[in-house]
């Protein structure tokens, strides 16, 4: 599969940060994790403590997935066993993720709300990783259909499941570490944010067809003879 689905990986992190569950309240949350205030964030007020804060979220959030990627590593020779049907059941997963990012398909249980809400942000350094964990586990919405297609993917390739998540996480980590920076931005790349959200789902579905016929080894081969 090789340089696609790696491409894939990281892609899903940046259409997970660009997704409606993100990049509306990026502004807001962001202000509430580094606890300056919206204004002085868009002046490009954050100081080393703040980006502190905003790494140290960031951190909590990869744990949750890089844990992911370790737990399929640990059972990659009884999922070896089942390769074929693995794969076929994370194309058809994959296809369905896609369907639900493009909004044509919206299961009411998948796309329930379980995100975990805080009153207070928990003190200190600490709170900071935990809103990352917590954020990570429960944000499921809009990111769940990107995050279940690269879980979909690493079960059907276990040698690599670490480094898909390692991938995603990057994915999702630098544009959110690096818009701190840039805020008066946001607005230009929040005009085109659903027209990324449709492409993306639309490659979801066409990679979930690929990994299904198995196909996505011979474009794979196609690429490596410079076609």
């Amino acid at each position: 599969m090789g340089d696609v689905t790696m491409a894939l990986a990281f892609g899903a992190g940046i259409l997970s940060f660009i997704s409606p569950c993100v990049l509306p309240i990026y502004p807001a949350f962001l202000s509430y994790i580094t606890g300056i205030s919206f204004d002085d964030l868009k002046e490009g007020q954050i100081n080393k403590k703040a980006l502190l804060h905003t790494v140290l979220f960031l951190i909590g959030f990869s744990l949750v997935y890089i844990s992911f990627g370790i737990g399929i590593g640990f059972v990659s020779d009884f999922l070896n066993q089942y390769d074929d049907t693995i794969r076929m059941i994370g194309g058809l997963l994959m296809m369905i993720f896609g369907l639900m990012t493009l909004g044509i398909f919206t299961p009411k249980f998948l796309m329930a709300d379980r995100k975990l809400n805080f009153k207070h942000k928990p003190g200190g350094y600490l709170g900071s990783l935990i809103i990352g964990v917590a954020f990570a586990a429960g944000w499921t919405p809009c990111m769940g259909p990107i995050i279940g297609t690269i879980i979909s993917l690493a079960l059907t390739n276990q040698s690599l499941a670490l480094f898909y998540m390692v991938l995603y996480v990057l994915g999702f980590c630098i544009p959110f570490l690096l818009l701190t920076f840039f805020l008066t931005k946001l607005k230009f790349i929040r005009k085109y944010s659903q027209l990324l959200m449709k492409a993306g789902g639309i490659i979801m579905v066409i990679m979930g067809i690929l990994l299904f016929f198995d196909l996505l080894t011979e474009i794979t081969r196609l690429f490596s003879w410079g076609i």
